[in-house]
C-alpha cells in the first residue's frame, strides 16, 4: 500500500465516520471528523501551529507575536488574546484557522509511512467546528501531492477507462483545466485519451481520477490486452470457408450455360460431356441462325413499333441484323401523339387570351365614346346667341348657364383641395407651427421648419433638445404652450444613421440674448444634461 493514509481518511468519510482520525506520535497530527465531514485538525508540528501561520501569511509580525506570548492572558485562547490586543480581527483568525486545518489533512494525504489510527466517539462540545466543504478540501490535497511514482502505483496503469457512478461531482466546484472531464467519463476514452482530450497534464489527471475512485464516485476499469493468437485463430476460419464455397456456383449453372448459351468456348472448359449430346441435334445450319434468333427473344416486348418494322423490311430485306434500327425510329413517332393535343391546347388557349384582351381594349376604346356626345351638345347652344344682334344675347343664357356651369365645378374644386402643402412650406406664423407639432404632422413641421430657417439665416435661435420619438417634441411644445412660443424643427441624422428632431425656440438678435431668454425656460429644459444652446440658425447643424 504505497498512500496509506490517504486511503484510510477517504475510508472514514466514506463510511460517514464521527470521531478522532489520528497519524503520527511527533509530530502527532488529529483530525476530527463527525458524520464523514471534517470540522476541525491540530497539529504538533511547529510549522502548522496558528501562530507560525499568522506570522507567514503576514497578519502580524513577528515583533508583535512576542508582545502576545509576553502578555498572555491564561483564561483565554491565544488568538483571543491577539484579538484583545488589536492585533487580528474576528475575520483573519477564522481564516488562518481554517488554513491550518487545510495544511495538516494536505500532509496527511501525503503519508507514506505512518498508519493512522480511528478512536470512534462523539465529538466534545467544546469542540471548535469550523465549517468546511469536505469533498473540495481532499480534492486540494489530492491534487497537492507531488510523488509521481506513488500516486500512480496506487491510480494503476492509464489505459484504464472510468466511470462515473454517481452525479455528486456536479456539485463540486473544479478547477478551470479540469471542467471538461465530467462530461467525458463515460467509460469509453482510457485516462490517456482523456489527458489528450482535455488538454491536462497526465499526472493531475491521475490525481483527479484517484480522487473520484476513492470518494466512491467513479469506477475503472483496465482494458485487456490484445491477444494475437486469438486474432489468428480467428483469421483461420475464415480462410477455410472460401476454398469450399468456389465450386458450388460453377457446378449449378453448368446446365444453365448448356441450355442457354452453347457457344464452344464456355462448352472447352468443364461442360464438354453435355456439349457433344446437344451438338448433333442443332446441326451446323443452325450456327449462323442462332445469333438471329437471341437478337429477336427481346423484341416481342416492343409490338406497336411493328407497323414501322414492315416498312423498314420492305427497303431492306437482306439484313435482318438491322431490326433493332426500326425500333429507333419506331420511338419518335409517338412524341407527337401527346406533344400535337398539348400544342393545340396551348395554341386555343392563348388565342383565347388573345380574344380577350382584344375585347377589353375595344370596349375601352368605345367606352369615352358617349362622354363625347355630350361634348357636341353645347356647341349648337353657342352658336344660338349669334353676333348679329348683342340684345337678344341674353335669352338663351340663362338656359345655357346651369349645363355649362355644373361640368367644370365637378371638375376644378377636387384639385383644388391638395393645394395646402404648397402653402405650408413657405413662412408660416408661430401658432400655425405650434399647432402643426401639436398635431403630429411631421411633414408639415419639417416643412415648416425648412422655412423658419431659410428666413432666419443671420439671426441666433435656442435649441432646446434632440428629440427622437415624435412624443417627446410634442410634449415640449405642450410645456411651452402657455407663452405662445415660437418653435420649429429642423431634422438631424445622427452617428448611427438614425434620424431625429432638432426643436428650436425664437429668434434672438444676439448669442447673449438667446442665453439670457434660455433663463425663463420651464425646469425641465435645464435640468442636469439638458442644457439648451444658442445657435446661429444659418450655422444650424444637419448631421451629428
Amino acid at each position: 500500500m504505497s498512500l496509506p493514509a490517504l486511503k484510510d481518511l477517504f475510508e472514514r468519510q466514506r463510511s460517514r465516520a464521527t470521531g478522532l482520525w489520528v497519524l503520527g506520535d511527533e509530530p502527532k497530527r488529529t483530525v476530527y471528523m463527525e458524520a464523514g465531514d471534517i470540522v476541525f485538525a491540530t497539529s504538533t508540528d511547529p510549522l502548522d501551529r496558528l501562530t507560525h501561520l499568522l506570522v507567514e501569511r503576514g497578519k502580524i509580525t513577528q515583533a508583535q507575536l512576542d508582545y502576545a506570548m509576553a502578555n498572555l492572558n491564561p483564561a483565554m485562547s491565544i488568538g483571543k488574546n491577539l484579538i484583545e490586543m488589536g492585533f487580528i480581527t474576528q475575520r483573519d483568525l477564522l481564516a488562518v484557522a481554517k488554513g491550518q486545518v487545510e495544511r495538516v489533512v494536505c500532509t496527511c494525504l501525503a503519508a507514506t509511512s505512518e498508519v493512522p489510527a480511528f478512536e470512534a466517539r462523539e465529538l466534545d462540545a467544546r469542540t471548535v467546528r469550523l465549517p468546511f466543504d469536505t469533498p473540495a478540501m481532499l480534492l486540494a490535497g489530492v491534487l497537492d501531492l507531488h510523488d509521481r511514482e506513488l500516486m500512480l502505483e496506487e491510480l494503476g496503469p492509464l489505459n484504464q477507462v472510468v466511470v462515473l457512478e454517481t452525479r455528486r461531482l456536479q456539485d463540486l466546484t473544479l478547477p478551470a483545466d479540469l471542467a471538461k472531464l465530467p462530461g467525458l467519463l463515460d467509460g469509453t476514452r482510457t485516462l490517456l485519451e482523456l489527458s489528450r482530450e482535455a488538454s491536462v497534464e497526465p499526472f493531475r489527471l491521475g490525481a483527479f481520477i484517484l480522487f473520484l475512485r476513492e470518494m466512491g464516485w467513479a469506477r475503472l476499469h483496465e482494458l485487456p490486452p490484445l491477444d494475437r493468437s486469438a486474432l489468428e485463430r480467428a483469421l483461420e476460419p475464415a480462410e477455410t470457408t472460401i476454398s469450399p464455397t468456389l465450386p458450388e456456383p460453377e457446378s449449378a449453372p453448368e446446365p444453365l450455360m448448356a441450355e442457354e448459351t452453347p457457344p464452344s468456348p464456355y462448352s472447352t472448359q468443364e461442360v464438354s460431356p453435355p456439349v457433344p449430346e446437344k451438338l448433333p441435334s442443332l446441326g451446323p445450319e443452325d450456327e449462323l441462325e442462332e445469333p438471329l434468333l437471341t437478337v429477336p427473344e427481346p423484341l416481342p416486348t416492343p409490338e406497336p413499333a411493328l407497323p414501322i418494322q414492315h416498312e423498314a423490311e420492305v427497303d431492306r430485306d437482306d439484313p435482318p441484323a438491322e431490326a433493332p434500327e426500326p425500333e429507333a425510329e419506331a420511338t419518335p413517332p409517338t412524341r407527337p401523339s401527346w406533344l400535337l393535343p398539348l400544342l393545340l391546347v396551348l395554341l386555343v388557349g392563348l388565342g383565347l387570351w388573345a380574344g380577350f384582351r382584344w375585347t377589353r381594349r375595344f370596349k375601352a376604346s368605345v367606352a369615352p365614346a358617349p362622354k363625347a356626345e355630350p361634348a357636341p351638345a353645347p356647341k349648337p347652344a353657342a352658336p344660338a346667341p349669334t353676333p348679329e344682334a348683342a340684345v337678344p344675347a341674353p335669352a338663351p343664357v340663362p338656359g345655357t348657364e346651369p349645363k355649362a356651369a355644373p361640368e367644370p365645378s365637378k371638375v376644378v374644386p377636387e384639385p383644388a383641395k391638395p393645394t395646402p402643402p404648397p402653402v405650408a412650406a413657405g413662412p408660416a406664423s408661430k401658432a400655425q407651427r405650434l399647432q402643426t407639432i401639436v398635431q403630429g404632422n411631421w411633414k408639415q413641421a419639417v416643412a415648416e421648419g425648412a422655412a423658419q430657417r431659410e428666413l432666419l439665416q443671420s439671426r441666433w435661435t435656442l435649441r432646446l433638445e434632440i428629440a427622437c420619438q415624435g412624443a417627446t417634441v410634442q410634449q415640449a411644445a405642450e410645456l411651452l404652450n402657455k407663452q405662445d412660443p415660437d418653435l420649429f424643427i429642423v431634422p438631424m441624422v445622427l452617428r448611427d444613421g438614425k434620424t431625429c428632431y432638432q426643436i428650436f425656440l425664437g429668434s434672438y438678435g444676439s448669442e447673449a440674448a438667446a442665453k439670457a431668454a434660455a433663463q425663463s425656460l420651464p425646469a425641465p429644459f435645464l435640468v442636469e444634461g439638458n442644457r439648451p444652446k444658442p445657435f446661429r440658425v444659418g450655422q444650424i447643424p444637419d448631421r451629428q
